[in-house]
């Protein structure tokens, strides 16, 4: 019998095995692509806002190339799955979505204690805050949402005082028509002389100012572009009002579908990574925005030595209030300063 070396030749057969082997790769690469499992991700944000583009994007673009091919993601911006905060959690525990950015602050229910990165004068940095924020989360001192698993904690940037009328000293915030969005925040206001307006919306302040309705807001230096509060406020009062929490929380059941090396992908990039990553991220933006609108005639204010101290003294009232309203929260901010200080 003649053998298939013999019929082909040596070169024949060479090439023949080749063509064999990279036909079999181009199977495998194509059953592992079509294996590969797409979640959808929402996001109340819109397209172009800054967490988006600089936070969750970067995160699921480093999770699919870590998940050797059996990850992919259609991302959802701008409510497209359901426009507001508030909604987000239940959009991922019903299965609607299988991952969401969620507000805890913004959703009904029993997550209060997450406040506790808005508490003023407790981290130097987003990026601390947001470690902190996952340090207390991770020992089981913030609450687990039911139905999901969370997969990553980010702070927004630290909120400061953002005023039409000039604020040179801290008498000048008395009877301030300032808007606070919270206990917190309205308690802050108060304590330092200002009138609170609550109840109004992030894409509302600007014609609020415009009205005449308000003198002021709280929000971080990011929020003023994004909400184009910047174009009627341009003073600004370097206090340090705090932040608020943004989960990315999946649903568990689309979690535990999937195969091991997703799952690797999703939780390595998570947890303490995408809080120091993505605290950074927002600390960055901060200086290059704070630099930007100095340079075009903006006024960024410090209080004086004295002031400070009074400002550090009745925001310290404003957190011991805060700790005394329920019982572990002591414990809690405990841990968070503690991973505050881990990152610093």
């Amino acid at each position: 019998m003649i053998s298939l070396r013999e019929f082909l030749g040596a070169g024949a057969v060479c090439r023949l095995m080749a063509a064999t082997t990279v036909g079999t790769a181009l199977m495998v690469g194509s059953a592992a692509a079509q294996d590969a499992v797409t979640l959808r991700v929402a996001s109340f944000i819109p397209a172009q806002g800054f967490l988006n583009v600089a936070v969750v994007q970067p995160y699921l673009e480093k999770v699919e190339a870590a998940s050797n091919g059996t990850l992919k993601f259609d991302f959802f911006p701008g409510g497209t799955l359901g426009r507001a905060p508030a909604q987000q959690l239940s959009l991922v525990q019903s299965g609607t979505t299988d991952m969401a950015v969620v507000m805890p602050a913004y959703t009904p229910g029993a997550f209060e204690d997450y406040n506790v990165t808005q508490l003023p004068n407790t981290a130097p940095t987003t990026a601390a805050a947001s470690v902190g924020a996952w340090e207390a989360f991770d020992k089981g001192l913030l609450p687990q949402p039911e139905g999901v698993k969370v997969l990553g904690i980010v702070t927004t940037a630290n909120n400061v005082l953002h005023t039409q009328p000039p604020v040179a000293q801290l008498s000048d915030m008395a009877g301030l028509k300032i808007r606070a969005a919270g206990s917190i925040q309205s308690a802050a206001v108060a304590a330092l002389g200002g009138s609170v307006i609550g109840n109004i919306a992030g894409p509302e302040i600007a014609e609020g100012m415009s009205r005449n309705l308000l003198d002021g807001t709280l929000m971080d230096w990011i929020g003023i572009r994004e909400f184009r509060v910047d174009r009627l406020a341009e003073n600004h009062l370097e206090i340090d009002f705090g932040r608020l929490v943004l989960m990315l929380a999946i649903n568990q059941a689309s979690f535990d579908k999937l195969p091991q090396a997703a799952k690797d992908a999703l939780t390595s990039n998570g947890g303490r990574v995408y809080a120091e990553a993505g605290g950074k991220a927002f600390d960055d933006a901060v200086d290059t925005y704070r630099s930007e609108y100095v340079a075009q005639g903006h006024k960024a204010v410090s209080l004086s030595e004295d002031e400070t101290k009074q400002v550090d003294a009745a925001l310290a009232k404003v957190v011991d209030d805060w700790v005394a309203e329920t019982d572990g929260r002591e414990a809690l901010l405990e841990v968070y300063r503690a991973g505050v200080q881990s990152a610093e």
